[in-house]
């Protein structure tokens, strides 16, 4: 008996011992907490936090220095990766749309203008016409609009033939008024049996303003840039045939430039 009371006495001496250590000796010290520390989803909390706050106020600098709390080397992949996982994911639109308007102003600091390069038909290549044929305009088909609302101009639209691509592409180059590439700009694709949403920067080997997407030959898609201009439509891939006859699905072109 007095041997068990003996050891009850220890357990809660050694209890007392370890919570005073853990309260008073060493206590931890809540201000090393950071954002950094958090788990994967209270990070993107936190950036969505971050980004409806810049929405609010429009001070960029401190939206960096809020970011820069992450540990990130480079905010604007990972506000443009989450812009897009989220607006894929159909999670709140109000999340996507700061999301996308934080990318859009973190990417106008530090871009040195660059040179666009423009694809163009291969010379031994030519379009054919197929059993329905798209037209082929290189001006926009857009919906009517108030004048000054748009937000990005259309100023290339071609169909081109790359017979070295695997798949057709629905190719996207997107500048600001000083023709300097726009990362972390906001796509939104339609066709007759689906919905999608992806973004420029993501292939910065081939440019800070490029995006692309995979059409299936046959199919009609409807592209809008940002979310205030109107859609480009009757996007579609048309047949190419090389200069030894063979024949192969051509890719779309589309080069925009922001207005304001």
């Amino acid at each position: 008996m007095i041997r068990g009371n003996l050891l009850l006495l220890g357990l809660g001496v050694g209890v007392v011992i370890g919570l005073l250590s853990g309260w008073v000796v060493y206590p931890r010290d809540a201000g090393l907490a950071s954002p950094e520390g958090l788990r994967q989803d209270y990070q993107e909390m936190y950036m969505v936090m971050v980004a409806a706050a810049h929405r609010g106020n429009g001070d960029l600098e401190r939206a960096r220095v809020r970011l820069e709390a992450l540990g990130l080397s480079d905010s604007l992949p990972a506000i443009t990766a989450l812009a897009q996982r989220s607006a894929a994911k159909g999670r709140a639109p109000f999340d996507v749309a700061v999301l996308g308007e934080l990318a859009l102003a973190l990417s106008r600091g530090g871009l040195q203008p660059a040179a666009e390069l423009l694809p163009a038909p291969l010379p031994t290549l030519e379009t054919i016409a197929t059993t329905t044929p798209e037209p082929k305009a290189v001006t926009p088909t857009v919906a009517p609009t108030a004048a000054g609302t748009n937000e990005f101009k259309l100023i290339v639209r071609d169909a081109i033939c790359e017979q070295g691509l695997d798949v057709p592409l629905l190719q996207v180059r997107v500048v600001d008024a000083a023709v300097r590439p726009l990362p972390g700009v906001l796509l939104t694709v339609d066709w007759a049996g689906g919905h999608d949403i992806f973004a420029t920067g993501l292939y910065p080997e081939v440019g800070l303003g490029y995006a692309d997407f995979t059409m299936t030959p046959g199919e009609v898609y409807s592209l809008q840039v940002g979310s205030q201009t109107p859609a480009a439509r009757g996007l579609a891939s048309e047949q190419c045939r090389a200069g030894n006859g063979v024949v192969f699905d051509g890719s779309v072109y589309l080069r925009w430039q922001r207005e304001r």
